[in-house]
């Protein structure tokens, strides 16, 4: 290690070389400031590394950004290097759009004078009220009520057939949804064409045909249970309201959940179509959905996040991220515990606070035993913090840590579905 001198100091500043010294102040400490001359020169070295970093254009210079990273941390390290008040405040400047709140907090408690100091130490301690009230007492909305249907038939669905080709007929009361339904129909996996038909008459109707491999049967069952689902919407529908469509708003988040929840309640009805899907089509089942309730959203299916691909990801406009899900078919305890690896180590960043495990159990006949299970696996995951409480037999919420900083929390939603 080459002793820290004036001359050294000073020819590493000349060179722009900071991070020489940078890193000698951090494995030294502050026992190279016995020497006057070594202090003043380490002053002076201050004062030009902040001068030049505060003109510099940081997303272009990846060093600099590593450079304050490391002094930072040899400032807020005990027995590591610690800057003088003023230095430390400038630092703390620098870094309070780029570092985690939790980092900043350790540095700015030390000057709760300094306005920027200030603002992060309430917005930290704002931050843990909430977690605070998150494990105490979360926001838990019961799942939403059946909606009643409206009186007389919106549709009818029948099979039609002629010269050994089969396709399904929606009759439709109003023409005014016609579009809107045939761009919704064309999403599902048991259907290949979907033709809007004009009768004499000027009223519209649809025609559907299937898709190999799925049977006329299949692809009718499918299209009423889509627009039974459809015209189940109340006028408060979509759920994705506007003012609600923030990734740190737990409104939007359960209620997402519990449109989701619905929506199998809903599959429950049509079991011979349930017990055919696959986590596929249980998944493209649900995004279809969410994806239609709304324009100032978008949920997508097997999306690119992290290291990996999400199978369900619901964002804003913002890009910021309502919910992050997993789906998966009941296999045992211990596929349970490689699905939330999956989730928590490849797709669940540093800034994301809610996330999902969604169950299809289409074998277990002890659907009740199967519940205690997936709960006893959540509890003994090493990233659980506390079991919140179940807001109904199939929706059990949680706290974890997030795997990229245990001092952030994440919101987890167990969903768990039944078709056995």
């Amino acid at each position: 290690m080459e002793i820290l001198s004036q001359e050294f100091i000073y020819r590493s500043l000349q060179n722009r070389e900071y991070l020489n010294v940078i890193t000698t102040l951090f494995e030294r400490g502050n026992s190279l400031d016995k020497d006057p001359s070594v202090a003043l020169a380490i002053d002076i070295f201050m004062d030009e590394f902040f001068r030049t970093v505060l003109d510099a254009d940081l997303q272009n210079r990846d060093e600099l950004s590593q450079d304050l990273d490391i002094l930072y941390l040899s400032h807020i390290t005990e027995d590591k290097y610690k800057l003088k008040e003023g230095h430390a405040i400038t630092l703390i400047g620098l870094l309070r759009d780029r570092a985690p709140l939790d980092q900043l907090f350790k540095g700015a408690q030390e000057y709760p004078h300094d306005p920027i100091c200030k603002e992060i130490i309430e917005a930290a301690l704002e931050r843990q009220n909430r977690i605070s009230e998150a494990l105490i007492k979360p926001y838990r909305p019961t799942p939403l009520a059946n909606i009643p249907k409206s009186a007389g038939k919106k549709f009818e669905v029948k099979i039609a057939g002629k010269d050994g080709n089969s396709w399904v007929k929606v009759y439709l009361r109003s023409v005014e949804l016609v579009d809107s339904l045939a761009r919704h129909l064309r999403k599902l996996s048991s259907i290949g064409r979907v033709n809007i038909t004009v009768q004499d008459s000027g009223h519209h109707d649809l025609t559907v045909y299937s898709r190999s491999p799925f049977t006329i049967e299949e692809t009718a069952e499918e299209v009423t249970l889509t627009l039974e689902n459809y015209f189940s919407r109340s006028p408060q529908d979509p759920v994705f309201k506007k003012e609600v469509l923030s990734g740190l708003s737990d409104v939007a988040y359960f209620e997402i959940l519990d449109y989701m929840i619905k929506l199998g309640s809903n599959l429950e009805g049509f079991r011979s179509l349930a017990t055919k899907m696959d986590e596929e089509r249980y998944r493209d089942y649900l995004v279809n959905y969410l994806d239609s309730l709304s324009e100032d959203h978008h949920a997508t299916a097997e999306t690119f996040r992290g290291s990996g691909k999400t199978d369900i990801l619901v964002r804003n406009g913002k890009k910021e991220a309502l919910l992050i899900a997993e789906c998966k078919l009941w296999a045992g305890k211990g596929y349970l515990t490689k699905a939330l690896n999956q989730l928590f180590e490849r797709y669940v960043l540093w800034k994301d606070r809610k996330a999902a495990i969604l169950i299809f159990n289409t074998k277990m006949k002890d659907f009740g035993k199967l519940i205690e299970s997936a709960i006893d696996v959540l509890k003994m995951h090493p990233l659980f913090v506390t079991y919140i409480g179940k807001r109904e037999e199939t929706s059990h919420s949680f706290i974890f840590r997030n795997h990229n900083d245990v001092q952030q929390m994440v919101q987890l939603e167990l969903v768990i579905f039944n078709f056995a």
